[in-house]
């Protein structure tokens, strides 16, 4: 399993790729439902603007960005997909808004269980900390 340094390296990596290249399309402060079969365009965009990233990369950070917490939730709440132009393309369907509303809930659930797990491990550290004073 990556580190957690990595992990958000990666998210780092993956923000400047997205934002800086599509701006107009992905915000991750504010995700808006993306247009089915985005993957190709922006593959094909890559190419047209001699961009160095292969499909590998692209899929890469894609991927990131939809399985964030925000992104779903957009996707759940969303009626509007947007296109690689920031124009609307296409509409979220009752079905992918009940996935999305599912992947939330399982990200809910492990962020729980995250801050239950760590949170007796923070205050150990806090404890030696102390101690050590």
């Amino acid at each position: 399993m990556p580190s957690s340094e990595a992990k958000k390296q990666k998210q780092r990596e993956a923000k400047a790729l997205l934002e800086g290249f599509w701006g107009q399309t992905f915000k991750f402060n504010q995700p808006k439902p993306l247009k089915v079969g985005i993957l190709e365009d922006m593959v094909e965009d890559a190419k047209a603007r001699n961009l160095p990233f292969d499909l590998e990369i692209i899929k890469a950070a894609l991927k990131l960005y939809v399985h964030r917490y925000l992104y779903q939730k957009a996707v759940r709440k969303g009626s509007e997909r947007i296109g690689l132009d920031g124009q609307p393309a296409g509409e979220v369907t009752d079905e992918q808004k009940a996935y999305a509303k599912s992947q939330t809930k399982n990200l809910d659930g492990k962020q729980k269980w995250r801050k239950k797990v760590t949170k007796p491990q923070n205050e150990a550290k806090s404890d030696a900390t102390q101690s050590d004073a």
